[in-house]
C-alpha cells in the first residue's frame, strides 16, 4: 500500500470505529472486506493505570494475491513508550483476551512476517498510531487485536474485536 494512504485509513478509522454498531457484519466493497472496532481496556490495563481508547481497521483484499493492512489508533497508554501489538485469533471475550497470535502460516515464526504488528509508540500525551501491511490475506481466524504491556508481554492492556 502507499505510504500517502496512511493519513486517509487514519482518518476512516476515527470515523469507522464510531459509526459501526458492535454486532455488525463485516462490510464487503468488491475484493476488499473491511473490519473494524473499539478498544477495551482490560483488566491488566487497569491494574496499570490505564484508560485505553481508540480503534482499529483492517484492509483484507484479494487484490495482487492477497493482501491485508490493518491500522490502529489509541490514546490512554503511557507516554513516549512502544506497546507490542499483534493481531490475535480468537474475540476478546476468549481466555485469554484475544486468544493466541494470528499466523499467516500456522504453526510458524513469531515475528512481524507471518504475524501482524501494528507495533505503537506513544507521544508525549500516551497517543499513538500503528500500522502493518502484509502480502498475503488474513483469514476469518484474524479476530481481534491485543495491545500488551511494554515490560511483560504476557499481560494484555486492551483489545478490540474486528467485526
Amino acid at each position: 500500500m502507499n505510504k500517502a494512504l496512511i493519513p486517509i485509513l487514519v482518518a476512516a478509522l476515527g470515523i469507522a470505529a464510531h459509526a459501526a454498531p458492535v454486532d455488525a457484519a463485516p462490510d464487503t466493497y468488491g475484493p476488499v472486506e473491511v473490519t473494524t472496532g473499539r478498544f477495551e481496556t482490560l483488566p491488566g490495563g487497569v491494574a496499570h493505570g490505564f484508560d485505553i481508547r481508540g480503534g482499529a481497521i483492517m484492509f483484507r483484499s484479494d487484490v495482487d494475491g492477497g493482501t491485508t493492512t490493518v491500522t490502529v489508533r489509541v490514546r490512554g497508554l503511557a507516554p513516549n513508550t512502544t506497546y507490542k501489538t499483534h493481531v490475535h485469533n480468537a474475540p476478546c471475550s476468549a481466555t485469554p483476551a484475544g486468544g493466541g497470535h494470528y499466523q499467516h502460516q500456522s504453526p510458524g515464526a513469531v515475528d512481524a512476517v507471518n504475524e501482524i504488528w501494528p507495533t505503537l509508540t506513544t507521544d508525549d500525551k500516551g497517543r499513538a498510531v500503528g500500522y502493518a501491511e502484509h502480502g498475503a490475506r488474513a483469514r476469518s481466524d484474524a479476530q481481534s487485536i491485543v495491545i500488551h504491556w511494554s515490560e511483560d508481554t504476557a499481560v494484555r492492556l486492551a483489545c478490540v474485536d474486528l467485526t
